[in-house]
């Protein structure tokens, strides 16, 4: 659907709000509910803000019609922006200290780092119970499966977005782990900024394919 398609659809679906009776108002809620919402988030991945256009149509509706019945609210209700979820993460790396500084920081930027694996066999435990969103994979980790071998299984099994964080830097560890797929592949030290644009690409690209997926 083009924007401009949506933006008449929208403009659309207020006025047939403010044309119903009060006693039909719970069906039509029900009938155009999700296309409201379907509106509002396709324009807002565009970076137009339906929700500001609807409600200036709803203020100049309530004053052409002060005793219209419909309560503004009632599209506000189905508008009103849904916030996202912050990716969870889980965090491979066997130095705990290392892995204790990497939990604390990413919480602290407001994602949800809720749990750390120093080995391969933890981490596809973790995963099995709470299907991460995203892992930060060393790839020397404990264990006798690698960060590689782990990211492979957590892709093939749970999808899960995998981003290498290691020291290995040569050419053939970097060959080897591209054939599971990494989203990225970070060389320690990372700085801050790099590890958060990372993430937060990661993080944009699942919700592109999770909506061409739906």
């Amino acid at each position: 659907m083009q924007l401009s398609e949506a933006k008449q659809a929208i403009h659309s679906l207020v006025k047939r709000l403010h044309e119903i009776s009060a006693h039909d108002r719970e069906r039509v809620e029900a009938e155009f509910g999700d296309i409201l919402l379907y509106l509002i988030r396709t324009a807002n991945r565009h970076g137009i803000d339906l929700m500001a256009s609807a409600g200036k149509r709803l203020a100049l509706d309530a004053r052409n019609q002060p005793k219209a019945v419909v309560d503004p609210g009632v599209l506000l209700k189905f508008a009103a922006p849904i916030p996202e979820q912050p990716p969870r993460i889980l965090i491979v790396e066997d130095e705990r200290i290392v892995a204790a500084d990497l939990q604390e920081t990413l919480n602290s930027w407001g994602y949800d780092a809720y749990a750390v694996a120093a080995s391969g066999a933890e981490a596809l435990d973790i995963a099995r119970a709470t299907r991460p969103d995203i892992a930060l994979t060393d790839i020397r980790i404990a264990g006798q499966v690698d960060g590689i071998e782990v990211a492979t299984q957590l892709r093939q099994e749970f999808d899960t977005a995998v981003i290498f964080v290691t020291a290995l830097a040569d050419d053939a560890t970097f060959q080897r782990a591209k054939h599971s797929e990494p989203y990225a592949y970070l060389v320690k030290p990372v700085s801050g900024v790099a590890l958060k644009a990372t993430i937060e690409l990661t993080a944009q690209r699942q919700r592109r394919s999770a909506c061409t997926a739906g």
